[in-house]
C-alpha cells in the first residue's frame, strides 16, 4: 500500500496529538511540519522525527505532499485551507471551517472545483 504523505501546518500545542496519531497509521507518512513561527515547527519536528520543518507557504509548495492538516487557528483556518487547496492539496481541518459563512462558502465552493 502506498504512503500517503502528510503536512501539518500548525505547530502548537494541539498538534503533538495530531502528530502522534498520524504516526500510528499505515497509510500516513508524516513529512513535514510548518508554522509562521519557524523555531516551533523545527521543534516539532525534532520531537516527532518529521523530516522537514519549513514556513507554510513551503510546505504548500512541495509536490510531494498529498494531504495537508490544517491546525492554525481558527481566524485562519479558511485562508490556509484555501492556499492548500489552491496548491492542489486535500485538506483537513479542524472545526470551525472558517469563522465566518461568506469562507466557509468559498472554501466548500473551492474544494468542489478542485475535486
Amino acid at each position: 500500500m502506498k504512503k500517503v504523505k502528510v503536512g501539518v501546518i500548525g505547530c502548537g500545542n494541539i498538534s503533538r496529538i495530531y502528530m502522534q496519531n498520524l504516526q500510528k497509521f499505515e497509510i500516513t507518512e508524516l513529512v513535514a511540519c510548518a508554522d509562521i513561527d519557524i523555531a516551533r515547527a523545527e521543534q516539532r519536528a525534532e520531537e516527532f522525527g518529521i523530516p522537514k520543518s519549513c514556513t507554510p507557504e513551503q510546505l504548500l509548495a512541495d509536490p510531494e505532499i498529498e494531504i495537508v492538516v490544517n491546525l492554525t487557528v481558527p481566524a485562519a483556518h479558511a485562508e490556509v485551507s484555501m492556499m492548500a487547496l489552491q496548491a492542489g492539496k486535500h485538506v483537513y481541518v479542524e472545526k470551525p471551517l472558517a469563522a465566518t459563512v461568506e469562507e466557509g462558502e468559498r472554501v466548500l465552493k473551492l474544494a468542489r472545483e478542485r475535486g
